[in-house]
């Protein structure tokens, strides 16, 4: 009779076992199957159309995505307050967090980071708030407005009225589509001689 109990709590456990997984591994499925998956995507635009709020990501790896957007779709560019559709442009570097839905990505989030650039050279112009630099590999235009920081050794509070053509100068400045970079600090390294 030992062996009639051990052979019983042996079957019962095993089959106690494979209907708990069984029962656990068909809840994974029906979930997978509900909820779909976070996509994080990142890359640059290739294509934009703002009008049926769809654009095309190029990846690193060289793949290209189509992401669709909605009315619930939130976007973010860095330097403009209320982004819209119209704002996103090729060659910009985004980030998409969606989920994936017919073979796209649904975007949630759009994020777009314009380009950042370090600029040294001799001023060659001044046009208003312009200042066109020459920096041996060609010339840079960098437009300047309130939020600009200046440092210019000496004074306290430096402004564009205080550089001269032929100053030599270091700026950091975010870029923008219409080809212009727009300055966040320029700093005076060496006055024009």
């Amino acid at each position: 009779m030992g062996r009639w109990k051990m052979w019983i709590g042996a079957l019962l456990t095993a089959g106690f076992l494979l209907s708990g997984w069984a029962g656990t591994a068909g809840l994974r499925v029906a979930y997978a199957a509900r909820a779909p998956a976070r996509v994080i995507l990142r890359g640059t635009i290739a294509k934009v159309d703002p009008a049926a709020k769809t654009l095309t990501v190029k990846t690193a790896k060289g793949e290209t995505v189509e992401v669709v957007g909605t009315d619930k779709t939130v976007l973010l560019i860095v330097g403009i307050r209320r982004p819209t559709w119209n704002d996103l442009h090729p060659d910009g570097r985004v980030l998409v967090v969606g989920k994936r839905a017919d073979g796209k990505v649904e975007a949630l989030r759009i994020g777009v980071r314009p380009p950042v650039r370090s600029v040294r050279g001799v001023i060659a112009e001044i046009r208003g708030n312009q200042l066109v630099v020459d920096t041996g590999k060609g010339k840079v235009t960098l437009v300047t407005d309130e939020g600009t920081r200046f440092r210019i050794p000496g004074l306290k509070s430096p402004s564009v009225k205080e550089l001269r053509v032929g100053d030599r100068v270091s700026a950091v400045a975010v870029g923008h589509w219409d080809d212009l970079w727009y300055a966040n600090q320029v700093a005076r390294i060496r006055p024009a001689r």
